[in-house]
């Protein structure tokens, strides 16, 4: 248990696999929850990479392009 959260599995149809996967991350959490969780699943996927913690971004760049260019 993370953060007073309990994750459970559930074994599906494929047919039912979009339909489920919609209503558990949009009806079922809340917008601050999601980041959470995403931020969770990241946290995750790079431990198993070696990674033990996010990495700061250093720079972020925008780049702006002329609607008439």
């Amino acid at each position: 248990m993370r953060h007073g959260k309990v994750w459970t599995g559930v074994v599906i149809d494929q047919e039912e696999a979009e339909e489920e996967d919609f209503s558990f991350w949009y009806e079922g959490l809340t917008p601050e929850q999601r980041v959470e969780a995403v931020e969770d699943c990241l946290l995750s996927s790079l431990k198993a990479k070696g990674i033990h913690e996010i990495p700061r971004l250093r720079r972020v760049y925008r780049v702006v392009e002329c609607k008439w260019g």
